[in-house]
Order: C-alpha cells, then structure tokens, then sequence
C-alpha cells in the first residue's frame, strides 16, 4: 500500500462520517432551524426562530425528549428574569388555550406547551396567534408553520442521542 492510500484513506472515512452525520441547520420557509447541544457536547434540542413584525423575535423549540414550547424575544419590552405570568393562546377563532410563560431573559419569555393535538393544530393549522398576558400583548402571523414544525420535530428524531465534540 503507497504512502498516499495510508494517508487519504482516514480523509476519505472522516468525509464519509460527515456526510452521514445529520445537519445541524434548517430552513423551513421564513423560518431558520438549529440542532443545539449542552455545554458537555450533548444534544439538547432543536429550535426554529423567525423574525415577527415591530422586530419580535419568534421561535419554537423541541427538547430531546419531545416537550415544546415557544419563545418570544423583544427587545422594546423589560421583564423580571425569573418570573412567571399565565397567559393565553388564541390562535384565529379556536378556543383559547391556557399556559404559563416564563421570563428566561429580560427581554424573553418561553411558554412550555401542551403536547395535545388542540395545540399542535393550532399551532401548525392556524393564521395568527395572539398571546395575551397582562402587560403585554403579541400578535404574530403563524406562516408556514405546518410545514416548519414538522421540519422541526424531524430535527430532533434526526439527533436525539447525538454529541458533539469541540475540537
């Protein structure tokens, strides 16, 4: 065997882990899709964000063990990190759907939700979803959403068990 084949031949293996090795970016329409993974290079969950009118960020996350939520990001509005506030979902003439937001930053909440079929169609069916709280009020338009959290719980299937190694 030349030097050349010993040499290429670990290239070509590292190609070909590579490729099998599922991406860690999506995009599903307007919105963009990220596998994350923990400080310790252990997957942790998937996430999709899209930019929202009056520059709200808007975003639903999958966690490795399928539990999901959304978050909202807006840089005009200050909360108390730490708190929590009920809200309610009201996506297009639907009943209202009850959850509490959490303030994980102080300018964004994560609202954990119910993993029943009322919210996911909703979520991925509907056309505007206006969450309410006291003191603050989002109205964000649900495009593409059937489409995109479907990409988005494909992301976690794809790299539930997976690490990272930071080199």
């Amino acid at each position: 065997m030349s030097l050349r084949a010993l040499l290429l031949a670990p290239l070509l293996l590292a190609a070909a882990a590579a490729a099998e090795a599922p991406k860690d970016t999506f995009t599903s329409g307007v919105w963009q899709g990220d596998a994350n993974y923990d400080s310790d290079g252990h997957f942790s969950d998937c996430t999709m964000t899209a930019q929202a009118e009056d520059d709200v960020l808007v975003g639903f996350v999958i966690s490795k063990d399928f539990d999901w939520g959304i978050v909202i990001a807006d840089d005009k509005r200050t909360f108390e990190v730490g708190t929590s506030k009920a809200v309610l979902l009201l996506v297009d003439k639907r009943d209202p759907i009850a959850a509490v937001a959490k303030v994980v930053d102080p300018h964004g909440i994560l609202i954990p939700l119910e993993n029943s079929d009322q919210v996911i169609e909703a979520m991925r069916h509907g056309k505007v979803l206006r969450i309410a709280t006291d003191g603050a009020d989002f109205t964000i338009k649900l495009t593409g959403t059937r489409d995109a959290i479907t990409a988005l719980a494909q992301c976690v299937t794809e790299h539930q068990g997976t690490d990272r190694v930071q080199l």
